[in-house]
């Protein structure tokens, strides 16, 4: 009888430390779901954040785009400017070149013309002097004439 007694003695400790193991287990289960579940939570914050800088990175990758396109053509219109500038300064000095060109001609020209004038001048006033000197001349003879004639006349 103590073989019959030993037995269920025996199968209650098995079972005791059976459902201990069950116990046991089922915690480290639940430690392990514990554990999943926070992993799974830094996964999802990781792939929004991931997602996040993707998009952030493309944004500026796009404002990068932009900002040398926007270079490139504030070079290209400074560019442009320049030449503008150059070739307006260059016509600029052409049309300055030929103001002084003709102003020197015309200035010469007007040289030359005065110079005629006082020519045209000096020989009016010399032919003035010498019709004044006739004209003095030829009125003392008259002078002299009517002297003569009241002479004559008196006589």
């Amino acid at each position: 009888m103590t073989s019959s007694r030993f037995l269920p003695i025996l199968n209650l400790v098995g079972c005791l430390l059976i459902s201990g193991l069950i116990l046991a287990q089922w915690l480290k289960e639940r430690g392990l779901d514990t554990r999943i579940k926070e992993l799974n939570q830094q996964l999802v914050a990781t792939r929004e954040q991931r997602d996040t800088e993707i998009k952030r990175a493309a944004t500026l990758e796009n404002d990068i785009a932009q900002l040398k396109e926007s270079i490139e053509s504030t070079v290209l219109a400074r560019k442009e400017t320049e030449d503008a500038m150059a070739k307006l300064v260059a016509d600029s000095q052409a049309n300055a070149a030929t103001v002084a060109a003709s102003v020197a001609t015309a200035n010469q020209s007007n040289l030359e013309q005065v110079k005629i004038w006082e020519k045209a001048i000096a020989d009016r006033d010399s032919k003035l002097r010498e019709l004044n000197s006739s004209l003095n001349s030829t009125r003392e003879r008259l002078n002299e004439a009517i002297a003569k004639l009241k002479e004559a006349g008196a006589r």
